[in-house]
Parts: C-alpha cells; structure tokens; sequence
C-alpha cells in the first residue's frame, strides 16, 4: 500500500537509510524506507537505486531485476536485495575501474585482474560493444539475463561510478559460475538508525567533522573507516576479492590499513552515535509513523 505522493522532496537521511537497511538485511526498515521516499515524490531517485543497490549488494540477483512504473516493482528489488546474501565484487570492481578509468593506478598492485579491470573501465567509453561481446560470452541463462539487466537499466544510473557497477555486474556474469546468494530473513531487529546519519547526511557530516577537530583525525580517514566499518556494513557476505581490493586501496589512500581503520573506527564509534541519538531517534519516528497511521501495512 503506497501513501500519496506529494511534490518531489529529497531527504538524504531516508536516501541514506535505504541502503543501510538493505545492506543489513532489514526489509522491514528497507520497505518502509521507500514507501515514504515514493510518498515524498522521489519516485526517480526510488527506482535508480533499486537498479545500482541490487548490482552492488547482491549482483547475481539482477538476473530477476524487473522493474516498472508500478511502485511495487521497486519495493519488491528492494527487499529481495534486503533478504538475500551480498556477493560485493560489482561494487569492488565498479569502484576500481571508475577510479582507473578517471587515471589512477595506484590499485593496480591489490587487484585479482588487470584484465578485468580494463574492460569494464573501457566499457564506460563503449557500452553498447561491450554488452553484446559480455552476452557472446555468457554460458547460462542466469549469465545472460543479468548482462539484460545490466544493458536494460544502465541509464538509471545517475553517476559514472554507478554505471561502472552495473558494467562490472554484466562482466562478473560473463565471466563464469554465477555465485548463488541465498534468502536469509532476518525476522527480528532492533535497526539502529543512527548508522543512516553517515557523511551522506548534513547531520553526520558535521559531527564528524566536528569531532575530527576535537580528536585532531583527518575527516578523510574519519569517512573512509566509517564507510568500510559502519556504512558498508552486511547481514552475511560471500567472498569477495574485488570489494576487498576496493577496500584496500581506498584505505591506503586515506593513510590507513584495514586494522588501522577499524581500530580508528572502534576508537570513535560510540561518541558518534551517542552525538546523533536525537536525531536518529527523529528518523526512526519518520519511517515508523507509516505504521501508525496504517495499522494494516504489516
């Protein structure tokens, strides 16, 4: 059941809290999430991201990416991507090749392929080529109808870096054994909403700011160790060797290492979160007044 859509309005908190609560597995949170973004017009922005979330959470799943005009559609990608077990390397591999394609190197001595990698950073210059010689490729249905998928939505994507996902996603499917990413409901949850107040949100921006000042780190590293630590967090994850290079090498150019990071983070956690409790507490009750107002929505 959707709400009335009023005039498009953007609010990067509920943009934010999509993808954490898709990242966690919490479908509950997830849908709400998103019947209020198309509530709020952001219908657009809605469907976008239920193209790139499902490349770079869970890319196998494309492979059933059917998306309409119809709302439903949406929320369906969505909790699908929610429910099932994330397999990162589109992200990884996406991430990386944007970056070499915009003219650095620097990840070249971290990654599983310097093959791989110039293909889908060529494939940003030449889609249309590269999708017909990934689909010539392909050696299963599944194979193919992610490299569909990928051709099908590739002008959702907004930013070059997405597009570069969705572009790793139709290579990764070309390219051998479709990982299988199975349903894992998570059936209780206790969402913790202040991990949506992140660098993408003007709330969390400042304090993070802020307290880089106070604790004399670099807002650089502060971002990257929460993203990597906090953000990009998973309900269960496949192995994935691209995201892990991604991870690597961004790290590193923040001055950090994958301990170095999480040590910073754990250092700093706790203060964060306790400095955005009213906040969050103001989001959760953003999503969950939907409930209230329609007892029959679950």
């Amino acid at each position: 059941m959707f709400l009335k859509p009023r005039k498009g309005t953007t609010d990067p908190r509920l943009r934010s809290l999509l993808q954490k609560a898709v990242r966690r597995g919490d479908a509950r949170v997830a849908e709400l999430t998103a019947r209020q973004l198309d509530a709020a017009g952001d219908r657009t922005w809605l469907r976008s991201r239920a193209v790139v979330i499902t490349f770079e959470e869970c890319w196998p799943r494309a492979q059933s990416l059917n998306l309409s005009k119809e709302p439903e559609t949406r929320v369906a990608a969505l909790v699908e991507a929610a429910t099932s077990v994330k397999q990162k390397d589109a992200a990884g591999l996406g991430a990386l090749a944007y970056a070499f394609h915009e003219g650095d190197h620097g990840m070249l001595d971290v990654i599983p392929s310097d093959w791989a990698l110039r293909v889908v950073s060529e494939a940003l210059n030449r889609p249309e080529p590269f999708f017909a010689w990934a689909e010539s490729r392909c050696q299963s249905a599944a194979a193919t109808n992610i490299v569909v998928a990928a051709r099908r939505y590739l002008a959702a994507a907004t930013w070059a870096w997405d597009k570069a996902c969705i572009l790793a996603g139709a290579f990764l499917a070309s390219s051998g054994e479709i990982p299988v990413c199975p349903i894992v409901t998570v059936t209780e949850t206790n969402f913790q909403y202040w991990v949506a107040l992140d660098k993408h949100t003007p709330q969390g921006k400042d304090i993070l700011q802020t307290l880089g000042t106070e604790l004399q780190i670099p807002y650089r590293q502060l971002i990257w160790a929460g993203f990597y630590f906090e953000s990009a967090v998973v309900n269960s994850l496949l192995a994935s060797p691209w995201w892990v290079a991604e991870r690597t090498w961004r790290l590193r150019r923040a001055g950090l290492n994958a301990e170095s990071g999480l040590a910073l983070w754990t250092r700093v956690r706790g203060t964060l979160a306790e400095r955005l409790r009213v906040d969050a507490e103001n989001l959760r009750a953003t999503v969950e007044k939907q409930v209230e107002s329609q007892p029959g929505l679950f």
